[in-house]
């Protein structure tokens, strides 16, 4: 595939993938979904579809409640996208780990699926689906 977007684009997609997976992990749960445009789509076959800043939110904290004490991991790997002028379409593999009483558990193996939109000079995801391996 070959390379599209400016250098500065990439970056910030690089960078957009990295703060995704941080901040469900760690926090603030407000950047990650700054993550996404206003009307921003995720969708898991685990956890349901969730579009718009507010349905986001609300995501985090069921997300939050559901991982207990436990420490969460998303791994991203694999990272590639392509960019047409304010438009991309992207994708990586995920490697999900919980992590508690000293072990770290692998939940779940599979990829993302994404469309980017660069909005007011910064690339979020519009829609972002992920796919668990063996999961329907």
């Amino acid at each position: 595939m070959p390379i599209t977007g400016t250098a500065e684009d990439r970056e910030q997609i690089r960078e957009l993938y990295a703060r995704y997976a941080f901040t469900i992990d760690h926090g603030p749960f407000d950047e990650w979904v700054r993550c996404f445009t206003a009307d921003g789509v995720f969708e898991s076959p685990r956890l349901g579809r969730h579009a718009g800043h507010e349905a986001l939110a609300k995501f985090t904290q069921m997300y939050k409640n559901s991982a207990g004490d436990a420490q969460v991991r998303h791994m991203m790997t694999n990272v590639t996208f392509r960019v047409e002028g304010d438009t991309g379409m992207g994708g990586c593999y995920l490697t999900y780990y919980h992590c508690k009483g000293g072990k770290a558990t692998l939940e779940a193996i599979g990829r993302y699926q994404d469309e980017l939109r660069k909005v007011n000079g910064e690339w979020l995801f519009q829609y972002r689906r992920v796919y668990i391996d063996g999961h329907g």
